[in-house]
């Protein structure tokens, strides 16, 4: 199997890549200064050097304190929808879009875990268009799946998102606003998450498959399991949550199980472990 990887050098799609060259796939993930996929010339050259049936689109724009809402998310949806038909024309069968959990409806009533037949109604354009990019994608002549990313952590995260934050605030003794302490995600090792997505990409599965772990994990317990459990230095409850936000986001990974036999294989201990190790060695 032959797979062409978008994205393959950022923080989950490198997890992607390493997971299917571990499955045996032959991997082709074009660096941005040879194939720019904002660019027509890059998306027909990343599909022409690859020369692979299976396609997995992990790249978009990501910055944290920036993606939610910028104007990039409209670009890519562009860039998407063509490189797509690229990668059809040139005999591509299978397309797996690297997704995300806030295609869904955030004002309905959190239940107790998110199943794919939740509905939709993005609260920010980050959501909006890779919604937009799955609703359009379905409609073309490939084998298309979505796979629904919740939250990935582990190492190699931007110094900006909330693992490596907290972990900074407590080597450092610098105290960090965070949200409520009821705060409940779904926090899937980024490696778990490479390797499920590469799972989906070489199955035969079709439609939206969540990405996640399905266990509900408390923001005081993460901060307790990062080496505050008093909340002296991590501020519990001092920082908002944005505009929309829910207090409670887990998702329903059974179809993920059912799909690919993949269960999580990192701890929340090793995650922090390891994210902080790496977290030391670039400080």
């Amino acid at each position: 199997m032959r797979v062409l990887v978008t994205g393959g050098a950022g923080f989950l799609g490198r997890q992607i890549v390493a997971a299917l060259r571990a499955r045996g796939a032959a991997v082709a993930a074009p660096a941005r200064s040879s194939a720019d996929l904002l660019r027509p010339e890059g998306r027909q050259a990343a599909v022409a050097a690859a020369r692979a049936p299976t396609l997995v689109h992990a790249a978009w724009v990501t910055r944290p304190g920036v993606y939610r809402d910028s104007p990039e998310n409209l670009d890519w949806v562009a860039a998407t929808l063509d490189l797509a038909g690229r990668f059809a024309a040139a005999g591509g069968r299978r397309f797996v879009l690297v997704g995300s959990c806030a295609e869904y409806d955030w004002s309905l009533p959190p239940g107790t875990k998110w199943t794919e037949e939740r509905p939709c109604r993005p609260a920010t354009v980050y959501g909006a268009a890779k919604l937009l990019a799955w609703t359009m994608l379905a409609g073309m002549p490939l084998a298309v799946a979505n796979a629904r990313v919740f939250w990935p952590i582990g190492p190699h995260e931007h110094a900006a998102r909330l693992l490596p934050s907290m972990l900074r605030a407590v080597r450092s003794a610098c105290p960090l606003d965070i949200g409520p302490a009821a705060l409940t995600r779904d926090l899937l090792d980024v490696r778990d998450a490479g390797g499920a997505i590469a799972g989906l990409a070489l199955s035969d599965a079709e439609g939206v498959v969540n990405i996640g772990s399905g266990i509900a994990l408390r923001l005081d317990r993460l901060a307790a399991a990062v080496g505050d459990p008093q909340a002296r230095l991590l501020r519990l409850g001092a920082r908002p949550l944005p505009a929309g936000e829910p207090l409670h986001m887990v998702a329903d990974a059974a179809r993920l199980g059912a799909i690919t036999g993949i269960a999580p294989r990192y701890s929340l201990a090793r995650t922090i472990a390891d994210s902080r190790a790496v977290s030391a060695a670039a400080a």
